[in-house]
């Protein structure tokens, strides 16, 4: 269960990295409107993740919490790892920082550490939730196969 979940989490990790830097590179960074994606790269690798841990565990189907369980875990070392990286790169880059403080309605309190924690905090909240739904729809789709 957990080797499926590291490396899940950490392709998933890979996938928000590479998308940000792919972003930021077209000078699109600084777009809060394209995080949608994450969710997108998320939603994909905690179906991976899931559907995997079924396939290994067929006595399992039933138990939809296991398939969450899978999911929080891929999700939890996906999005950590990315709230990581973030927290680096806001401190080296000071100017995107800049950048989003002045989008920002919480400019006294905003800083890369409290701005990497709601980056966490929305992941694991998109992991819950689509943990969730994608382990029934994955538990019921394995076995029906």
């Amino acid at each position: 269960m957990r080797t499926n979940s590291i490396k899940m989490g950490l392709l998933m990790a890979a996938g928000f990295i590479a998308y940000f830097l792919a972003l930021y590179a077209l000078g699109y960074g600084h777009l809060t409107e394209f995080r949608v994606f994450n969710g997108i790269i998320q939603l994909g690798f905690l179906h991976i993740a899931i559907r995997a841990y079924y396939a290994q565990h067929p006595e399992s189907i039933e138990n939809y919490m296991l398939g969450v369980i899978q999911g929080m875990w891929a999700s939890a070392i996906g999005v950590g790892v990315f709230a990581l990286f973030m927290t680096i790169f806001l401190l080296l880059n000071p100017a995107l920082m800049e950048t989003i403080l002045q989008n920002s309605q919480m400019t006294e309190y905003l800083n890369p550490y409290s701005a990497s924690l709601f980056i966490l905090a929305e992941g694991l909240m998109v992991s819950l939730i689509g943990s969730y739904v994608l382990a029934r729809m994955a538990g019921f789709a394995v076995e029906k196969i």
